[in-house]
Order: structure tokens, then C-alpha cells, then sequence
């Protein structure tokens, strides 16, 4: 990597290993739990697979609703892993998974007492049940974390943070975008995500009726985001950070702040990756051949 004149930062991949870990930890937890409660492989595999596929919708769900559905869906094992590739650590989520792996563990160690009563186990595995969905509702309200990117992708700039953070009006936004519409991605990943971390009170809410929004275009609302700020309220269209800010900074009735100095620029590739053709167009298929002519004659064996 380095002699083709790319970089990597240590910070970044740490969080990506982290999240990784603490998703392996959940699956490992999870499959515990599902064979000490199922009597045979396969039913535990079921199991397993209906908590997958019941996480999935969950997050189809929350596309469509926004909102109390959103944030729980956060906390899917798939979303809870995208915030760790963007380099955003946050707390809720490290302790989220924590308290999730503990509560599986100890409901396996709870049905492999062969020797205790079925009801007994049951009564304790919903006082485990909702214990962990207490903690969880609990760890839900923690709001410490750490935006480790290199290029900080997850915050807004030092001035623009100074300022928002002195708002203490509760914000709700109110954005009429469908789920599959690019917009709405704009404006989630680019500047809401980064609002949530940066003010103390806000909360988002998607009004579709569809979720490609593609029969929606011709209504005169569609793609109309709301802004309420303490009471007071503005309505714009532009998606971009700045048209949001600058909604936010009118009705909080404060000046925008100066330009910053320009962002992380990257890393320009400025090495020539000599060696890049054998590599990939002789040597990689001849290893390839190779590896299928030696089993191909091990099976003729």
C-alpha cells in the first residue's frame, strides 16, 4: 500500500476493527444463545436467520417511517457496523452491544442448567429480557462519541460547531424526501447525521408515501424540508449543508460564520504501481490455473 503511494490511518482502522469485533461478538453471542434454547442445530440456525432477517426489516421499516423507528434501527448489527466504517465511535453503540452480548450469554448459561425446572428457566430469561431492554432504552440517551476519520467526514468545521452547539431550542426538521430518493441521502449523510452529534435537541422526521417518490413529484410539497426552531419555523429545498445551515442560522437569528480554511485534500496517488500488470494479467491467472489443475487432478486421484 504505502509503495504505491496510497496511506493508511491507524485511528480509522481501529474503528473499522472495532466494529467488526463488536459484530462478531453479537454473532457468536446470538448463536450461544439460539443453541442452548433450540434441540437441534438446524432450529438454532432458524433462529439465528429469523433475527437477521427480522433486523432487515426493521431497517426497511425505518426508511419509510423515520423517526423513534430510525434511531432503534441504529442499533441493528448492519447499521451499527456502517457507523463504524466511517470512523464515528459512539458510546451508546459500544455499550448497546456490550449489553446485548452479556444478555445472550447469560440466557444460554440459564438453558443449559438441564437440571432446573422449564418454567424456572423461562421466568428467568424475560427478567434477562427485560433487563437488556431496560439497559438498552437507558444507553439509548448517551450521546458521547468520536468522529476518528481522518478527513473528520463525520463533523461539521470548529466554527460551524461553536456556533450550533450554543442553540439549546429544540430543532425539529421535517424533510418530505422518499427513501430511495439520492436527496434524501444527501441530506441524512452529509449534514443530519452530523447535526445529531453536533446540537443538544433535535429530531428528524420523513413524510413519503412512496419509496421512490416517483409519483410523488407532482405534488407541490414533495421534497420540501421544514424547519422548526423553538416555535419558529422555515421551509427550503436545498439538501446541501450549506442551504441547511443557513435555514437554521435564520431562525436561530445568528449570523453565519466566516470560511474556514479549506478540508482534508486527500491523498493524491503519486507513485506509478510498477509491477501492476504481470501481477494481475500473468502471474494471477497462471496461479490460478495452476490451483484448479491441482485439484482438478487430486479428485481424479
Amino acid at each position: 500500500m504505502g509503495s504505491y503511494g496510497g496511506s493508511l490511518y491507524a485511528p480509522e482502522i481501529g474503528s473499522l476493527a472495532l466494529g467488526h469485533l463488536l459484530n462478531a461478538g453479537i454473532v457468536i453471542a446470538l448463536a450461544a444463545a439460539a443453541a442452548s434454547l433450540a434441540e437441534h442445530p438446524s432450529t438454532a440456525a432458524i433462529l439465528v436467520l429469523a433475527f437477521t432477517v427480522g433486523t432487515w426489516v426493521l431497517s426497511f421499516v425505518a426508511a419509510f417511517q423515520g423517526g423513534a423507528w430510525e434511531e432503534i434501527a441504529s442499533y441493528t448489527p448492519s447499521e451499527m457496523l456502517q457507523a463504524f466504517r466511517r470512523g464515528l465511535v459512539r458510546l451508546d453503540l459500544v455499550l448497546a452491544a456490550f449489553a446485548f452480548i452479556a444478555a445472550s450469554l447469560v440466557l444460554a448459561a440459564i438453558w443449559m442448567r438441564l437440571g432446573v425446572s422449564v418454567r424456572r428457566r423461562a421466568t428467568e430469561s424475560v427478567a434477562i429480557l427485560c433487563a437488556a431492554a431496560v439497559l438498552a432504552f437507558v444507553l439509548s440517551f448517551v450521546r458521547p462519541s468520536w468522529d476518528v476519520s481522518e478527513n473528520e467526514r463525520n463533523s461539521f468545521g470548529d466554527s460551524e460547531a461553536a456556533i450550533l452547539s450554543k442553540i439549546t431550542a429544540p430543532l425539529r426538521v421535517e424533510a418530505h424526501l422518499a427513501p430511495e430518493d439520492p436527496r434524501r441521502f444527501d441530506l441524512e449523510k452529509q449534514t443530519l447525521s452530523k447535526l445529531r452529534r453536533t446540537m443538544p435537541n433535535v429530531t428528524v422526521e420523513y413524510v413519503s408515501g412512496s419509496a421512490t417518490g416517483l409519483f410523488e413529484q407532482a405534488s407541490e410539497h414533495y421534497g420540501e424540508i421544514w424547519y422548526d426552531l423553538g416555535g419558529k419555523r422555515v421551509v427550503g429545498r436545498a439538501t446541501t449543508t450549506d442551504g441547511v445551515l443557513d435555514a437554521i442560522y435564520e431562525l436561530a437569528g445568528i449570523a453565519a460564520p466566516r470560511e474556514g480554511e479549506a478540508g482534508h485534500r486527500g491523498h493524491p496517488l503519486a507513485v506509478q504501481p510498477t509491477g501492476a500488470l504481470p501481477l494481475f494479467y500473468v502471474m494471477w491467472p497462471l496461479a490460478v490455473i495452476g490451483l484448479g489443475l491441482f485439484f482438478q487432478r487430486r479428485r481424479l486421484a
